[in-house]
């Protein structure tokens, strides 16, 4: 007699599956599609330093507006602008930091010494809005 298929005992060895990093492999992909903004961050931060080493505060102390040094905030602007959008993968939450960075850069250039109730609320009204935002794009 006979055993139904269903009945026969097969010697099949269990697949053993192999576990890949997925996030890894996918987080890296993204970094690598937004590698031009590392590099773009680059010739900013060595610009910044440029400033900070070899040119004097004077030289660009009132450049356009008065006491603003505005070529060391444009460059670390956009130096941080770049950077961080890399990290972060989003242009507007680099603009944000980059934004907030530079706010503080410049009551530190002004020599506003109790700065930090300023930066902590501008810092507050950016969390509401990137939550806000966040919301928004969910519904």
């Amino acid at each position: 007699m006979q055993k139904a298929k269903s009945r026969i005992k097969t010697s099949k060895q269990p697949k053993i599956k192999s576990h890949k990093p997925r996030l890894t492999l996918k987080l890296s992909k993204k970094y690598l599609k937004h590698l031009p903004l590392l590099f773009l961050s680059l010739p900013f931060y060595t610009y910044t330093y440029y400033i900070f080493i070899y040119v004097n505060p004077e030289q660009i102390q009132h450049f356009l507006i008065p006491n603003t040094y505005l070529p060391l905030q444009l460059v670390f602007f956009f130096g941080n602008f770049f950077l961080f959008s890399y990290l972060l993968l989003k242009t507007r939450r680099g603009f944000e930091i980059s934004l907030l960075l530079s706010f503080a850069l410049f009551l530190k250039l002004q020599l506003i010494t109790n700065y930090l109730p300023v930066a902590v609320g501008l810092l507050v009204i950016v969390l509401i809005m990137e939550i806000l935002i966040s919301l928004l794009k969910k519904g």
